[in-house]
């Protein structure tokens, strides 16, 4: 996507508008700006692929193709009716793209809004605003409430480095974006890095005597193995 700048207010208004479904299933027009971001920096792009390319393995999307997009907190506020998207987040960059009715891919200034979610199928992904390391990002949130999970991705891009040296070869043949993730347990605005095990969670509950003791029942229940699902499940269940 390239960056073009914006001669006006009116030409955005006039010419920045996404085909769009309300809530309620009414096709309407939108115009971006309006619906989005009150912020004036938009990229332009062609119309976008997110399939992996050729002889490359992983992605660095949420989705290999355009997922739907729902604003449920813009300017500090609770969004109560959405406008519904096609979107997708590019998650190396931190970049949400959404896509127009132009069949273009457009990655709008998101400073405004707070938190969104995305359904694809049988998936839903939610993500909130958050300053990591002070950095403004925005995040996967795994689990709301008192406390939240919530899930950082960082990105890389791996090239082929493939190497024959006749009776040795070494490397991989192939590209490859690989994902490594950080979990954080969020009280009061506050993020605590916690590591998907069940005494590094229950330490950062601290002492709180009521989520100490729901959470080590819900352990006490639980016969899976203890991952991530397990993780949200159990900050889901202490948010009762």
């Amino acid at each position: 996507m390239k960056k073009i700048s914006l001669f006006s207010t009116i030409f955005v208004l006039a010419c920045l508008v996404v085909q769009a479904q309300d809530s309620s299933g009414l096709s309407q027009g939108i115009s971006f700006r309006n619906a989005v971001s009150s912020n004036m920096g938009v990229k332009f792009g062609s119309v976008y692929s997110f399939h992996p390319k050729e002889n490359t393995v992983g992605t660095p999307y949420l989705y290999t193709d355009w997922g739907r997009l729902w604003i449920d907190s813009m300017d500090n506020k609770r969004v109560a009716r959405s406008v519904v998207y096609d979107a997708n987040i590019d998650l190396e960059k931190n970049m949400l793209i959404v896509k127009g009715g132009d069949g273009k891919a457009y990655a709008p200034e998101v400073n405004d809004v707070q938190a969104f979610h995305f359904k694809k199928g049988n998936e839903e992904n939610a993500f909130v605003a958050m300053q990591l390391d002070g950095v403004h990002k925005f995040v996967e949130q795994l689990a709301a409430g008192k406390y939240r999970l919530v899930k950082d991705v960082k990105v890389t891009f791996q090239q082929a480095d493939f190497v024959d040296k006749g009776m040795v070869q070494t490397g991989k043949n192939y590209d490859e974006y690989k994902k490594a993730y950080t979990y954080y347990l969020v009280k009061d605005q506050v993020p605590v890095k916690v590591s998907i095990r069940k005494k590094a969670l229950l330490e950062a509950l601290g002492k709180d005597p009521d989520a100490q003791a729901a959470a080590r029942k819900f352990l006490n229940d639980y016969r899976e193995p203890f991952d991530e699902t397990a993780a949200r499940l159990m900050i889901e269940a202490i948010n009762k």
